[in-house]
């Protein structure tokens, strides 16, 4: 077995079984095809569109289940309404991270039901579609845990966390490019989601519009499904989880932190953004424009990552994207918490909005660079899966944070606690980051680009 340091740049070209012809490939890739490069950027870019769109969007939610309007649709309980560390959950579940926590189980085992991811995506198909349309029916906040939440996040999570995965081995050269262009879809989805959510929960209310959702669901997603590609083919690939030994590797171990620290933060202010533009003072509208504000920015910023990336280092960008964030929301969101100024706000939102989608263009290529592609998959697998609790339990803690009374009386010092959670997180992630460097550094010597 190789050694967990191995670099991907090590591994040659005869490290893989040629199940296709080269045939000019996009990025690089012996025994890949433009037509196959094609349909699985397609694949991805769709499902980043709805998926990463939903999620991106849900403060729109967030904010609508804490209304009066959704309690006179039926939807939810006046009772449920102040719990916002249950609300916010349906985000945490619906967001896909129930997947990623048995990532560690799976994904080592992709490319032996290779055959079959298509399949598999369907059936993530069946459950978003079946999800929302079930949630339409729903009376209280329990009831839309199961549904938006439980059964939309099995749906989602099979698709963002399958087929990003896959993604990266397609492209050699420009992997950051690939899927930074990917999720630059995902955020013209939150842009166009943020924007009509609102519109379209006012004309025809909550029921309807959790079932149109069900309906582009199937469209998005079965498309997407359809254009599916399997992992790809190599002689030497480990099928099983990584054991207890991969914490010998001190790279593997900081890594772990770092994706279990990034997915706990990277949703709150998204989350809870409308009802804290809300607490400082606008109407419904202008926080959903607000929060569309992150998607506007998100959108290049994605794709000049990705960019960047390829040219700059994975891990360099990574590493200032993170600080970036960490920066940012303690010296620009905090002291609008507490000055209650709109200009920091909407200020802390544009930088937001340029590097929380780092994370997710970059990180799946960190670490295919640090494991290679023998231990890709399994050591993955087990990264995935704490980045999925990460993803399950960030934003409920920090709904439990904020000051539990109505949102009406809510004021953006009630945030206070959540903003110094999410800060301080992130600066621990930093310096993990720095740590991964410095290993990398110490092992093969300094390069800039890394």
């Amino acid at each position: 077995m190789a050694v967990s340091g191995t670099r991907r740049n090590s591994s040659s070209a005869s490290d893989y079984k040629e199940d296709h012809a080269d045939a000019g490939e996009l990025g690089g890739t012996h025994g890949v095809t433009k037509a196959q490069q094609i349909k699985l950027v397609l694949a991805c870019a769709l499902q980043a569109f709805w998926v990463v769109g939903i999620n991106q969007s849900f403060g729109i939610f967030q904010a609508h289940y804490g209304s009066e309007k959704a309690f006179h649709d039926g939807i939810i309980r006046h009772e449920d309404q102040m719990q916002r560390a249950a609300i916010a959950t349906i985000q945490s579940l619906g967001n896909g991270g129930i997947v990623a926590v048995f990532a560690m189980f799976f994904f080592p085992r992709l490319p032996l039901i290779r055959k079959h991811i298509r399949t598999l995506c369907y059936g993530g198909a069946v459950f978003t579609t079946l999800g929302f349309a079930l949630a339409a029916t729903c009376t209280n906040v329990w009831f839309l845990l199961l549904t938006q939440g439980l059964l939309v996040g099995i749906g989602n999570g099979v698709f963002f966390h399958v087929l990003s995965t896959i993604l990266p081995e397609y492209f050699s050269k420009n992997a950051g490019l690939a899927q930074g262009a990917c999720l630059a879809c995902g955020g013209l989805g939150g842009l166009a989601l943020s924007l009509s959510l609102p519109e379209v929960l006012e004309a025809v209310g909550s029921r309807w519009t959790l079932g149109i959702l069900s309906v582009l669901s199937a469209f998005f997603l079965g498309i997407s499904s359809s254009l599916a590609q399997p992992p790809r083919k190599c002689q030497d690939r480990r099928t099983k989880p990584a054991g207890w030994g991969a914490f010998k590797n001190p790279t593997f171990t900081l890594l772990l932190i770092v994706n279990l620290v990034n997915p706990l933060t990277v949703a709150i202010p998204t989350t809870f953004g409308p009802e804290f533009s809300k607490a400082l003072g606008y109407n419904v509208r202008m926080a959903s424009v607000i929060l569309a504000l992150v998607s506007v920015m998100g959108i290049p910023s994605r794709l000049l990552t990705g960019y960047a990336a390829d040219r700059l280092g994975h891990n360099n960008v990574l590493f200032v994207a993170t600080l970036t964030y960490a920066l940012s929301t303690l010296v620009m969101w905090l002291p609008a918490a507490h000055a209650n100024s709109k200009a920091l706000w909407v200020a802390y939102n544009v930088v937001y909005g340029c590097v929380f989608g780092v994370f997710n263009t970059v990180m799946n290529s960190v670490q295919q660079g640090h494991f290679g592609d023998e231990l890709y998959y399994s050591y993955n697998g087990a990264l995935a899966s704490i980045r999925g609790v990460g993803y399950l339990v960030g934003v409920p803690i920090a709904g439990a944070l904020v000051a539990r009374i109505e949102d009406a009386n809510l004021h953006g010092t009630d945030f206070t606690k959540a903003i110094v959670y999410t800060g301080t997180l992130l600066m621990a992630s930093v310096f993990c980051l720095a740590g991964v460097r410095w290993l990398d550094n110490r092992k093969n010597g300094w390069k800039w680009v890394t």
